[in-house]
């Protein structure tokens, strides 16, 4: 499985200072308080809930993902407050969660779906009245390159610098199998002739759920991606 192989360089992709700017751009986006439900839908190695961990330690977060490997990562973190990981299959999982959460969340992740509008379905089933998801998702001209330059910019001090070009090798593996999976769904799911996931005005027409307000939609990742908000109307005005 290639996210399998891909889990062992995705922490070094998490390090980029891009990476880190989009998960607080995310968790300021997610506006959470104290008790909120968070499901985090395709949590690879935990990445985002380190970061709900560290500022968000009152809110439950339910983590899913396919990938037992990128799983297991996650799990031997160190957790002051450990989230509850779940391997499943993210539409098999939210078909059972109706109305449960306060807020749906994945990063980097519409792209890949089987089928993202069906998801999309199921993620606004899930969340409860008044409640909110956000998203990030690379834009179809996606430039890998742009993000390692923007990081090692802002590398700081010689020590900073040495530890940042000492990603590149493993930056370079995590951009290679990237491009893979990235042909691989193209491939697989036809989406040459559909590039709604990686365009504004597509991902516009995939948030257009009679229970969703419009999405907000704004540039996150160095430029390199969107960064997706919308919220669930409330009952009383449908």
């Amino acid at each position: 499985m290639l996210w399998n192989l891909y889990a062992a360089c995705f922490d070094f992709v998490a390090e980029l200072a891009p990476y880190q700017d989009m998960l607080d751009e995310v968790v300021a986006e997610l506006d959470l308080r104290p008790g909120m439900r968070v499901l985090d839908a395709g949590c690879g190695t935990g990445a985002l809930e380190a970061r709900l961990a560290e500022r968000h330690p009152d809110v439950e977060v339910v983590a899913v993902d396919a990938s037992p490997v990128m799983l297991a990562r996650a799990r031997r973190r160190s957790w002051p407050t450990r989230p509850r990981f779940v391997a499943a299959d993210i539409d098999d999982f939210l078909a059972n969660e109706k109305g449960r959460f306060d807020r749906v969340v994945s990063v980097n992740v519409i792209w890949a779906l089987a089928n993202p509008r069906r998801t999309i379905e199921h993620m606004a089933d899930c969340l409860v009245q008044g409640g909110r998801m956000v998203h990030t998702t690379p834009r179809w001209r996606f430039r890998f390159d742009v993000i390692v330059a923007c990081h090692l910019r802002r590398a700081r001090g010689g020590r900073g610098l040495v530890r940042a070009l000492g990603l590149l090798p493993a930056l370079a593996v995590a951009g290679l199998l990237n491009l893979v999976l990235v042909l691989r769904v193209v491939v697989g799911n036809h989406a040459w002739r559909d590039r709604s996931r990686w365009q504004a005005d597509g991902l516009a027409r995939l948030f257009s759920h009679p229970t969703l307000g419009p999405a907000t939609i704004r540039p996150t990742y160095a430029g390199q991606g969107f960064l997706v908000t919308c919220d669930k109307t409330p009952a009383s005005l449908i």
